[in-house]
């Protein structure tokens, strides 16, 4: 008896069809976002001059791009446009924190500078950096996952700013390259991420 090849694969390529499509349905699609708009640009590179002066003043259609030179940290950066937003939130992810920038963040709540304050840190900083992790668990809304971004979201009534940029919350001499959107679309792209992250791990 011949076996009818043709319909065999036939019967099986239709199989196929309806198990992808059934695993799609199943499937939660990841976020993304696309920005279709870019807003005018900055663009700040130059070492011999404080990057923070550089930077001047935050735009609300405006996003900047920068590159530092070990001059500020991302704490420092914050600091810098807090002075211009005026008291705000922040919502901070970082790799590693150094004492001095717990220390800087836990003054500006004090003095309500800062009206809210959470942090996404690695896993690792409770090994590598064990008295500022002792800080940070004593004083600050904070959870730990596996983490290498280091975004600042600032936000208030007027802002809804993001930071995205190879900067850790310590102080370091090498170059780092970061952007400043004030975009709120992009604000809430990286909210939604990180938000997501922080309520769904446990402190540890």
């Amino acid at each position: 008896m011949l076996l009818d090849t043709k319909k065999i694969n036939s019967k099986v390529n239709q199989q196929s069809v309806k198990q992808n499509a059934a695993i799609k349905k199943t499937t939660v699609e990841p976020e993304t976002f696309i920005q279709h708009e870019s807003l005018p640009s900055a663009f700040v590179s130059d070492k011999d001059v404080i990057v923070t002066k550089a930077i001047g003043t935050i735009q609300p259609d405006k996003n900047i791009h920068y590159y530092s030179y070990g001059n500020f940290n991302l704490v420092r950066l914050i600091l810098y446009i807090l002075k211009q937003t005026g008291p705000a939130n922040v919502f901070l992810s970082s790799y590693s924190f150094s004492s001095k920038s717990i220390s800087q963040i836990i003054n500006l709540l004090e003095k309500k500078q800062m009206l809210s304050f959470k942090v996404l840190l690695d896993n690792r900083v409770k090994s590598i950096s064990p008295k500022p992790f002792q800080m940070i668990a004593t004083s600050l809304d904070y959870r730990c996952t596996s983490i290498h971004a280091k975004t600042a979201l600032i936000w208030n009534d007027k802002w809804n700013i993001s930071v995205v940029t190879s900067q850790n919350a310590t102080d370091n001499p090498k170059i780092e390259r970061g952007i400043i959107f004030t975009d709120k679309e992009v604000f809430n792209f990286d909210f939604k991420i990180l938000h997501d992250e922080f309520y769904k791990n446990n402190i540890t």
